[in-house]
C-alpha cells in the first residue's frame, strides 16, 4: 500500500512540473504593427517548415530614463553577418522577470528574432537565447534607433 501511494504520488508530482504550453509567436503571425518585419525585403528566401524554426532572444540592453541599447535593425544586421538566416523579428517585454523602477535600471525589453534550428549554435554564440525558456509579450519596438 505504501508503494502505491508513494507512486502516485510521484507521478503527481511530475505531472504538475510539467511544462505549460504557452503561446508564443508563430511564424506565420507576421504582424508589422509590433514590429515584425516578416521574411527579408527581397521575398526570395525559401519557405521553412515551422518545426524546422525556433524564436530565440536577447536583452535590448537599455536603461530606464535613458536612450540607447541595440536596435531591432542592429541586432538583425549582426545576427545576418554571422550566417544566419532570419525569418521573421520582433520586439517585445520578458513578463516573468520583475524590475525595480529607478533610473539607470535594467529594463524587460527584448529583441526577437526566428531562425532555422541548424543556426542555433552560431545564435547561442552571439549571445542569444531560446525564447521558448521565458516568458514575454510582443511589444512595439522603439522608433528613432531608442
Amino acid at each position: 500500500m505504501k508503494n502505491l501511494l508513494l507512486v502516485v504520488s510521484l507521478l503527481l508530482l511530475a505531472a504538475g512540473c510539467a511544462p505549460r504550453e504557452e503561446e508564443k509567436p508563430t511564424p506565420d503571425d507576421t504582424s508589422a504593427e509590433n514590429g515584425g518585419n516578416g521574411q527579408q525585403e527581397t521575398g526570395e528566401m525559401e519557405a521553412v517548415p515551422a518545426e524546422e524554426l525556433v524564436w530565440v532572444f536577447r536583452a535590448r540592453g537599455n536603461r530606464q530614463c535613458e536612450n540607447g541599447g541595440t536596435t531591432l535593425e542592429q541586432s538583425t544586421s549582426s545576427l545576418s553577418a554571422a550566417g544566419v538566416d532570419i525569418q521573421e523579428s520582433r520586439c517585445g517585454t520578458r513578463t516573468d522577470r520583475m524590475y525595480a523602477s529607478v533610473c539607470g535600471g535594467q529594463t524587460g525589453d527584448i529583441l526577437l528574432h526566428l531562425v532555422e534550428k541548424t543556426s542555433l549554435d552560431t545564435v547561442l554564440q552571439q549571445g542569444y537565447d531560446p525564447a521558448d525558456n521565458i516568458e514575454y509579450q510582443q511589444a512595439s519596438c522603439p522608433g528613432n534607433g531608442n
